[in-house]
């Protein structure tokens, strides 16, 4: 197994947004782009949260909110790119507009939830002054 398949799951032919139901005949999308990415959150949040922090010890104008906003985002792109041949319905050649619309506006949400879940444990986690 890849450190990339950690990421990605198999999905049905006839809807690739879907991983409860996959099958291995068919590439895999990104895990956060699928209805069960609410899983992949924790990681995440502690992923972007940790190098957050780590970025502000080395750049103290790193502390603006763009940064974990600007994490989250990049992820739910890289996300969908990995994911292109996964998107693709069974036997279709090209991606369909409507299914790349669908993962990017999914992608998009995730990644403002992503960001505000970074932010909101960032000041829950703070000392208050």
């Amino acid at each position: 197994m890849s450190a990339m398949n950690v990421f990605k799951t198999t999905t049905a032919g006839a809807s690739p947004l879907d991983a409860s139901v996959g099958t291995d005949q068919k590439p895999a999308v990104s895990d956060f782009l699928t209805v069960q990415a609410f899983t992949n959150f924790a990681a995440m949040t502690g992923a972007i949260t940790a190098a957050w922090h780590g970025l502000q010890r080395l750049m103290p104008q790193a502390s603006s909110l763009w940064v974990p906003y600007g994490c989250a985002f990049a992820w739910g792109l890289i996300s969908v790119l990995i994911s292109l041949d996964g998107l693709k319905k069974t036997g279709s050649t090209k991606l369909e507009l409507g299914v790349v619309a669908q993962a990017l506006f999914l992608a998009l949400i995730n990644a403002l939830v992503l960001g505000g879940a970074v932010v909101g444990t960032a000041v829950a986690t703070s000392s208050s002054k």
